[in-house]
This record gives structure tokens, C-alpha cells and sequence, in this order.
């Protein structure tokens, strides 16, 4: 039986993903996608990662499919994790397992932005055109203002680029360095944000069965690319060396550009200050 007064629990994770335990179900965001995955087609919880950061919620069944969120809070990870384990059914060891894929339901979710990014948009968007307007009041002159105005552009496009830059090149570098590559099977596909996005299954050498969804790919079977320290790192394919000297080039470019802005936002406000 399964047991009842868990109280609701919600894990936050990286890129909007979270986790809720609600009622005996755990309500999964991950990917754009939303699933519902009563506790009954759970087998069990596993926490991962060096410090203990990475939750997998493994499903019953003969090829057990496991689900991954990333969290910044050890604690909160262990605590939705000791959660789910208390409300789990008590199972005998000779018992028949169900197939937990078969249980687990799946709706694909709209972007919303929530309010309160929203009011932190218009509070840095207030104090944007706040700080020039006094600027002028004070006389600092038209460099300093030239250069606040400007700052958000260079800072965006520098930090944009750097960023990007170095997820290319450490994602690369960890799938080149201690990758494994399978053999997975078309799952299904959905569109999210006018994207058609691929759901591949395979099993990795633990022999626990994955799943990747990317925008790559798109026949019945594509080979994956899983870092075995962190499987939630995959790819379609195996990357080139190309894309690691892409990763290193684009950070050497928008580096430098990066700290330009954050220069002009120090110059700002010396001047304001000052």
C-alpha cells in the first residue's frame, strides 16, 4: 500500500525544471514537457552527483527508465528524495513489478514566463534609464552617459556569446574525453516553441534504460553520446574536435567583449558616484 499525508514538495531545478510531490504523484518538468508519474510505477529514488545535487526517480519495469533534475541545493535534493521514498507502496521482494513507462503520462508545456522575472526585468530596465538621467542632471558628461547606455548590449551579446561558448566546450570535452556511445530508439515527437524535438531511448552500461530528447535526429534509431559521470550530459552523434575549437574560439571572442561592458557599467557609475 501506498502511504498518504506526504506533504507537498517542490524541487527547483536548472533551465526552469522542476519537481512536485503532490497526492501520491511526482509532477516532473523537464524538457518541455510535463510528467506525471504516479508513486506506484516508481521502483525507487536515487540521489547523485559529487555533492549530491542530481535526482533520479528510476521507474519499475525489466528496463528501468530513469528520470534526472539537476538542483543547486543539496539539501532540497535529499529531503524530495527521502519524501518520495516515505510515500513509495511497500512492495514484497517475490512481488510483481508494473511497468512504470506505461504509468507515466506526458503533456507537453507552454513557455510562461513567471511575474516575478517579470519585475525584475522592469526594475533593472527602470534603473537602465534612471542612472543616465542623472547622470546628465549631474554634469558628468557625454562619455560616461554613452557608455551606460551601450553597457547592456555589450554585456548581453559578450555574455551571450562566453556562455555559450563554454558549454560547447565543456560538454565536448567530457563526452570526447569519457563518452559512451549506444544505439537508441525513437521514442516519440513533439513541437516546443516551433521546434520539432526527438525523444531517443537507449540503455546505458549500468543497464538502466534512458531517455535524451534533443532536436537532432529524427529517424527510428540514432547513436547517443552519454557521460557516465553525469548522464543527463548526451548527445546525438559524437562531436568533432571542430566543436571543441569552436567552443574555445567563440569564448576568446566574446570574452574580452564581456568585460568591455562590464568596464562601461564601472565607468558609469564612477562617474556618478565620483
Amino acid at each position: 500500500m501506498t502511504s498518504t499525508g506526504t506533504p507537498p514538495l517542490v524541487l527547483h531545478g536548472r533551465r526552469r525544471a522542476s519537481a512536485r510531490l503532490r497526492d501520491g504523484v511526482v509532477l516532473l518538468e523537464t524538457d518541455g514537457v510535463r510528467r506525471r508519474i504516479p508513486v506506484t510505477a516508481i521502483e525507487r529514488v536515487d540521489v547523485h552527483g559529487a555533492k549530491g545535487r542530481r535526482l533520479a526517480v528510476v521507474l519499475a519495469g525489466d528496463e528501468p527508465v530513469a528520470y534526472h533534475l539537476r538542483c543547486r541545493s543539496a539539501p532540497a535534493v535529499h529531503e524530495f528524495a527521502h519524501a518520495v521514498r516515505r510515500a513509495l507502496p511497500v512492495r514484497d521482494a517475490d512481488e510483481p513489478r508494473p511497468n512504470g513507462a506505461e504509468l507515466v503520462t506526458e503533456v507537453p508545456l507552454q513557455r510562461v514566463a513567471p511575474n516575478r522575472v517579470r519585475l525584475l526585468r522592469w526594475g533593472l530596465a527602470g534603473a537602465y534609464v534612471l542612472v543616465p538621467v542623472l547622470l546628465v542632471v549631474k554634469g558628468a558628461g557625454v562619455v560616461p552617459v554613452l557608455l551606460w547606455a551601450t553597457a547592456p548590449l555589450v554585456i548581453g551579446g559578450g555574455g551571450f556569446g562566453t556562455s555559450a561558448g563554454w558549454k560547447v566546450a565543456r560538454e565536448t570535452w567530457a563526452l570526447r574525453t569519457r563518452g559512451i556511445t549506444v544505439e537508441g530508439r525513437l521514442q516519440r515527437s513533439h513541437q516546443y516553441d516551433d521546434v520539432e524535438r526527438h525523444t531517443y531511448a537507449y540503455v546505458d552500461s549500468q543497464g538502466v534504460r534512458r531517455e535524451h530528447t534533443s532536436s537532432d535526429g529524427g529517424g527510428k534509431r540514432a547513436e547517443i553520446t552519454y557521460d557516465p559521470a553525469d548522464p543527463g550530459t548526451a548527445e546525438i552523434g559524437r562531436r568533432s574536435v571542430g566543436w571543441l575549437v569552436f567552443g574555445a574560439v567563440t569564448i576568446l571572442l566574446f570574452g574580452p567583449i564581456l568585460l568591455a561592458g562590464v568596464a562601461f557599467v564601472v565607468v558609469g557609475m564612477v562617474a556618478l558616484i565620483v
